[in-house]
């Protein structure tokens, strides 16, 4: 059923989901819709706001599938165990399943109901004040923004809902717009998000899991840098990295409790899980299911990077499968539950996000950027890079800001991204072309560069289902 289209039945949902905090109403659903009466008993209390943003959060747990897909599968680190793999083979058409994006705009119709429907709760409760209100309506906007940004890195235009699924009044049925507008809005929201986000929410489990100002300038930096906005980008991560009494990098000895452990003290925002509470994923098959490419497990072996390599990325059981989601302990021991959480932001990826800025400002700034990446490398236990200063050419820090990110960050839904963005930032694809064509047995070498060659090809297809359910939809051009 498509939540973008359908609006009644997506508000009924939605608000059965909200209320209960549940992944199920059939028993709503089997029910007539009340929709207006529905919407005006509900929102009344800071209760129902508490409800409502935990729907969702909810909903973000049901993206991360498509975030983890969409940002990795698609790059140079997987070795694909499929012969025909048409992601790997980068053979897309608008019937493979990575084209779905149900999940995503579920989440985005219930954070608008949270930005339009919250702020009217202090004038019913007035226990819930304003600023209550404002924090939670940032918590909106922060999710929503969050969810666009995969969504405009992976199929560049989509439509742009900023309505709540209030009445059959409402269109859903809109066209794509022009990724500019997207990131325009993205923008927008991130900045009024970030002016009413705490600090620190005291417990790790909600500082590292809700929406901070920490989270919101970690993203903002990542947009900066997709729009070329170096200068911004630079600041935002500076109040990341500002806060150093919050955001630290963990031992090197527990690097792999990152994942195992959860909530380290360089996470920056996560998303939480826990199967007592019934809260899954399938992020332990997804990450145990993929090999490691020879092209990282050259990169760890060249490095001798023994804190980041084996037995901690990776494992050697299984065709050198990832263990990063997978496993529990550096000994070989499996995760026993489908519970890891997925890390969106932690604080080497700002790092390495504000060297990336930084060497495009001016040639002094290049001295830190060189700070930064040694420092990543330090806790690595390898070897500082020496001579990164002002006369090091920017190409060649991309060159060490991409190798130093795949080491960090494999299996973290990064890498497709990044190789998107550096090429396109730089006018030069053959920053990605060259990685993800020579990743490919040689056999598939050709068919790949075939098709990657055109920069179209890499945003995904719009999904045969959303097409026609949606008239107003165009396919993206590459896929005509």
């Amino acid at each position: 059923m498509n939540k973008v289209i359908n609006n009644r039945v997506l508000q009924t949902l939605c608000l059965c989901l909200l209320i209960t905090g549940l992944g199920s109403c059939k028993k709503y659903l089997d029910q007539e819709p009340e929709n207006a009466l529905t919407r005006e008993e509900f929102f009344k209390t800071e209760a129902d706001a508490n409800a409502a943003i935990t729907g969702v959060y909810d909903a973000l747990q049901g993206c991360v599938d498509e975030f983890l897909r969409w940002g990795e599968f698609r790059a140079d680190l997987i070795q694909s165990n499929t012969a025909l793999d048409p992601v790997y083979l980068q053979s897309f058409d608008n019937t493979n399943a990575i084209s779905t994006w149900i999940d995503p705009y579920r989440l985005i119709a219930r954070a608008n109901i949270v930005i339009e429907k919250v702020p009217e709760i202090p004038a019913f409760d007035k226990r819930f004040t304003e600023e209550d209100s404002k924090e939670i309506v940032a918590e909106g906007l922060f999710l929503r923004a969050l969810t666009y940004f995969y969504l405009v890195r992976s199929f560049k235009e989509v439509p742009l809902i900023l309505q709540a699924p209030s009445s059959d009044a409402v269109d859903f049925l809109q066209p794509k717009v022009s990724s500019d507008s997207i990131f325009n809005q993205i923008e927008a929201d991130l900045v009024t998000a970030e002016k009413s986000l705490p600090v620190d929410r005291g417990r790790a489990i909600e500082t590292r899991g809700r929406a901070t100002k920490g989270a919101a300038n970690a993203l903002l930096t990542d947009v900066y840098l997709w729009r070329k906005k170096y200068q911004q980008a630079a600041a935002a991560s500076k109040k990341v990295l500002d806060n150093a009494s919050l955001y630290s990098l963990v031992a090197a000895d527990n690097w792999f409790k990152i994942f195992s452990e959860k909530n380290s003290t360089e996470s920056i925002f996560e998303v939480q899980f826990d199967s007592q509470l019934g809260e899954i994923n399938t992020l332990r098959s997804l990450s145990g299911g993929q090999a490691v490419n020879t092209t990282l497990y050259t990169l760890f072996q060249q490095e001798t990077d023994l804190v980041r390599g084996l037995n901690r990325t990776y494992r050697e059981s299984g065709g050198r499968q990832f263990w990063k989601y997978t496993g529990l302990t550096i000994d070989n021991v499996d995760r026993a539950s489908d519970d890891p959480n997925f890390i969106i932001y932690r604080l080497p990826d700002v790092m390495l996000m504000r060297a990336e800025a930084l060497i495009h400002i001016d040639d002094q700034q290049k001295v830190e950027a060189g700070e930064l990446i040694n420092k990543i490398r330090r806790r690595a236990g390898i070897d500082s890079l020496e001579n990164l200063d002002g006369n090091t050419p920017v190409d060649v820090f991309n060159f060490i800001i991409l190798k130093e990110r795949a080491m960090e960050l494999a299996m973290e839904g990064k890498r497709w991204f990044d190789l998107v963005r550096i090429a396109t930032n730089e006018n030069d694809e053959d920053i990605l072309l060259s990685r993800v064509v020579n990743s490919r047995a040689v056999v598939d070498r050709a068919q790949v560069r075939s098709r990657l060659v055109d920069p179209r090809a890499w945003y995904l297809p719009i999904s045969r289902d959303e097409l026609s359910r949606n008239p107003r939809l165009e396919q993206n051009p590459y896929y005509k």
